[in-house]
């Protein structure tokens, strides 16, 4: 009988673990059917190449519900593979980030980089005129929004052809970084840029 109460007891806890496991990713995915999508929606329509280095990264018991997620709207429309949802906990395009472009303010997010003064509401054109300013090469580059999980993957040129207030929108802190994190050109939330190399 007691060994049937623990079989039981345990079962519970498996049972409480998925169902935290599923609200979890339920509640990733609403903040990014928000927030993101629409972004997303935006490259998408313009038909330039584009991917995913990851969506999300996730423990083994939440890509499970990741996998069905996938499947639905809206993120079917998409046909991101499998390999979008990362397993582990390290956000590593992020981590390079932050540790290549540490902050020079105590309480909000501003890399220590040179300040790019503009009165441009035109986000595709001040990034262009950067752009200009770094005389950077095509290649291929990260570009993220920094409280949200997923980093798309494009060329810097795709980028600066499509550049609008829906893809480079004001009300995130977004990162455009070269894929070994050598040179990054940043935008606040209160609509600062700055740019520099390490």
């Amino acid at each position: 009988m007691f060994e049937m109460n623990k079989e039981q007891i345990e079962k519970r806890e498996v049972k409480k673990q998925q169902l935290k496991d599923k609200l979890a990713v339920d509640q990733q995915c609403s903040f990014l059917a928000t927030w993101w999508i629409e972004i997303a929606n935006s490259i998408k329509e313009t038909n330039i190449e584009w991917s995913l280095e990851y969506l999300e990264v996730v423990n083994q018991n939440q890509y499970y519900f990741w996998m069905g997620i996938l499947k639905q709207e809206p993120w079917i429309g998409f046909s991101f593979p499998d390999n979008v949802i990362l397993k582990g906990d390290r956000y590593w395009v992020h981590e390079l980030f932050y540790s290549n472009y540490p902050s020079s303010l105590p309480l909000r997010y501003l890399p220590k980089l040179e300040k790019w003064l503009t009165n441009r509401s035109d986000n595709g054109a001040t990034l262009k005129e950067i752009l200009a300013k770094l005389n950077l090469s095509n290649q291929p580059i990260y570009l993220f929004f920094v409280r949200m999980s997923p980093v798309i993957k494009l060329d810097l040129f795709d980028l600066a052809l499509i550049a609008s207030n829906d893809i480079l929108p004001d009300h995130e802190d977004m990162a455009i970084m070269a894929i070994d994190g050598s040179w990054l050109i940043f935008k606040s939330l209160e609509q600062e840029w700055v740019f520099g190399q390490i």
